[in-house]
């Protein structure tokens, strides 16, 4: 039955690439400028995704998709959250992460952040249309957060008054930089180790994925912010509340953080092979049980 499921779901469900490659391509548009936090930019940006919520059919807490957050000295980010209901495990949750926030502009250069993170919040989107499709085993919580370029602020803040009780969140989820290989051409899944079986599920199909260890890897510059891995992306406040997580991200390239990270360098093949590790992951944790995949390790 178990090899008969996923078969299904993964014959059923072919990576739609074009789809994901077009919210790359609105996300990163020059409109955008960038989308840093506090701008037009970055508003354009919330309206284009609570659309694309709305059209996924995501339900929302509190009565908006829009949960506005306060940090550093009177400074306002805004998270965007929705979520779908699950049928076995209804009141366990599975937050999925993915920062819409980029650098913004500097003079006339825009820096459009496609692969970061344009790329992991279309990644996060195609994963709610067909997570739509079927009712899931678990709820999903899908978090659109900003200010992370500037400190993790939008996960800090959700993790410090989620819309749920925060004992009821399994698992982070977190995609951040899917759509470029690294000088390896490779993919990285942070915090799998803790879960053999999913490394045993995924190892033969995806030869570009490289499991890490929550530390990361060893021998890097410790200076270099982006390699202390616990605290890389937005997973790093759900791993400090104890909340076990799977970090699916690319390291830095040539383009990260410059104006030349447009939707135009984005690698199909490599997108789609991130796409399709993701999903074959949330088709492992859909038949796990909620004690499986918790752990209380600070």
């Amino acid at each position: 039955m178990r090899l008969l499921l996923c078969g299904v779901l993964l014959s059923a469900l072919a990576a739609n690439a074009a789809s994901v490659e077009q919210d790359i391509r609105q996300l990163s548009d020059a409109q955008m400028q960038g989308r840093k936090t506090g701008t037009g930019g970055a508003q354009l940006a919330r309206d284009y995704l609570t659309q694309r919520y709305q059209q996924l059919g995501l339900q929302y807490f509190n009565g908006s998709y829009s949960q506005p957050f306060s940090y550093g000295r009177s400074k306002t980010g805004i998270n965007l959250v929705g979520y779908l209901p699950g049928c076995s495990y209804p009141q366990q949750y599975i937050a999925v992460t993915a920062h819409y926030d980029h650098l913004g502009k500097q003079g006339h250069k825009i820096f459009h952040g496609a692969d970061d993170n344009a790329s992991g919040v279309a990644v996060m989107l195609e994963l709610a249309s067909r997570l739509s499709q079927r009712c899931p085993a678990y709820s999903y919580i899908f978090i659109a957060t900003d200010a992370e370029e500037g400190g993790l602020y939008g996960s800090i803040a959700f993790v410090a008054a989620p819309p749920v009780a925060l004992n009821s969140i399994a698992l982070n989820l977190n995609l951040d930089m899917l759509g470029r290989p690294d000088r390896r051409g490779r993919l990285y899944l942070t915090g799998a180790k803790r879960f053999p079986a999913l490394m045993a599920e995924l190892n033969p199909r995806f030869r570009k994925l490289q499991f890490l260890h929550h530390r990361g890897p060893g021998r890097l510059p410790r200076e270099h912010s982006r390699h202390d891995w616990p605290n890389a992306s937005d997973h790093g406040p759900f791993h400090r509340a104890g909340i076990a997580y799977l970090f699916f991200g690319g390291q830095d390239h040539v383009h990260y953080h410059t104006e030349l990270d447009t939707w135009q360098r984005i690698n199909s093949e490599f997108l789609s092979m991130a796409l399709d590790a993701v999903w074959a992951s949330v088709i492992w944790l859909e038949q796990q049980a909620p004690g499986d995949i918790r752990h209380t390790e600070h």
